[in-house]
């Protein structure tokens, strides 16, 4: 990948299957979103990551075609978005926000009633989603007495009644409890394994390193970087590491040269270092007389601190109006 164009990083022999050229979009004297330019692969899973008010709503909203753009346009499996907007979202399910319901009407009855304003849904299809997001035995419950969470998974099963080719979330862990989130990775899995290309919005960069193979990172309405999750790490990895004397384990670690961002984490010290350099660091701890008890990798600090560096630099680069989104 290059990292001083961060425009398109399809894979070469997969075809791209939503893409947005050149995507702007304007509120007044704020600027959204600004040359956006993304290629989503068909059966990514696909992370758009970016801080709240970065842009990425925004840009939702227009692959949907329920904003239109100042500039640009996306593209959807040939069809342009807001050209031919009705063609392209035939491939595409998703919600933009919370998903919202008719309260008084039970789960099933809902999807009747909004899957059926996008052509036919069978009692055959609405029980086969019910039952892929966890809601088979709350069907006949009323949406008003279900938790956020359910109701985050009742808008993903709505996304999937047509079988679209696309998936597109928009947050869908946000203001889930730790259960909720994993319940939503293990649906985005799935869909992953049936060869359902999903698009995945969240701050949450933890959470979509988890299930993501490709990712975009957006600031202020601008790419900053995109491609496999794997080249998206920085080059420095954090490790916690314990030993038998930790205040003596902390000099040592604050004058090795190759380390830095030293943090106390209950009985543990993390470190950020090179990957190669952390066997010398061992072996010094270790001659100074602090026994190294554990050294853990610390993965929560991959796209984490990816993010907050490329951010952070975008960030003085580009100081002024606020986006929206």
């Amino acid at each position: 990948m290059n990292e001083e164009n961060p425009r398109f990083a399809p894979r070469p022999d997969t075809p791209v299957v939503l893409s947005t050229h050149g995507l702007t979009k304007d509120f007044r004297d704020v600027r959204a979103v600004d040359d956006l330019d993304l290629a989503v692969c068909r059966g990514d899973v696909f992370g758009f990551l970016g801080p709240n008010g970065a842009g990425k709503t925004s840009t939702i909203r227009m692959i949907f075609g329920l904003i239109y753009p100042t500039e640009g346009h996306v593209e959807i499996l040939g069809h342009r978005v807001p050209d031919e907007r009705q063609e392209a979202l035939r491939h595409v399910g998703g919600f933009v926000d919370d998903p919202i319901f008719y309260g008084n009407m039970s789960a099933r009855r809902n999807l009747r009633l909004f899957g059926g304003m996008n052509g036919p849904v069978s009692e055959e299809r609405i029980g086969e989603v019910l039952e892929m997001v966890g809601l088979s035995t709350r069907a006949d419950s009323k949406v008003g007495g279900y938790s956020h969470g359910m109701r985050q998974r009742l808008g993903i099963a709505l996304a999937l009644i047509h079988r679209p080719d696309i998936v597109v979330l928009d947050e869908p862990t946000s203001g889930l409890d730790p259960a909720g989130m994993r319940d939503v990775r293990g649906l985005v899995r799935d869909l992953a394994t049936t060869g359902t290309t999903v698009f995945l919005s969240s701050h949450l960069l933890h959470e979509v390193e988890l299930v993501a193979n490709r990712a975009a990172v957006i600031t202020r309405g601008r790419l900053v970087r995109q491609g496999a999750v794997s080249e998206l790490r920085p080059a420095r990895s954090a490790v916690r590491i314990k030993t038998g004397d930790q205040a003596r384990a902390w000099e040592v670690l604050r004058s090795f040269g190759g380390a830095g961002g030293l943090v106390e984490e209950e009985e543990y010290i993390r470190v950020s270092a090179p990957d190669d350099q952390v066997p010398e660091m061992v072996r010094r701890l270790v001659a100074a007389g602090a026994d190294v008890e554990a050294v853990i990798p610390s993965f929560e600090q991959g796209l984490e601190e990816m993010f907050l560096e490329m951010t952070d630099a975008d960030e003085s680069k580009g100081a002024g109006a606020p986006t929206e989104g």
